[in-house]
């Protein structure tokens, strides 16, 4: 009677000690996903704001030509535009 009652409490031990193991695994696991979901969500908020950042600011150049392929007239226009003095005079000389 006494080896079952013993069998019996070590049985249970071990049971509980398997279900802490398997809880404090998924417990790990479940960590490591919110910590991913809350840094795919601090990024998209970033996102977020970036593109409301755009849409909300004029948008001075309706196309975008980089400085170094414009003709002499729309360098010339980009740097009013941008209230940049200088530039070239008509001749194409430095002023």
């Amino acid at each position: 009677m006494v080896k079952a009652s013993k069998k019996s409490r070590n049985h249970a031990i071990n049971v509980t000690r398997s279900e802490l193991i398997k809880l404090r695994a998924e417990n790990e696991r479940l960590r490591k996903k919110v910590a991913q979901a809350e840094a795919a969500q601090e990024i998209l908020g970033k996102a977020f704001g970036l593109l409301e950042a755009v849409n909300q600011s004029p948008n001075e150049d309706p196309v975008q030509i980089p400085p170094a392929l414009m003709t002499l007239d729309q360098y010339q226009q980009w740097l009013s535009g941008h209230g940049i003095g200088g530039g070239t005079s008509e001749s194409g000389s430095p002023q």
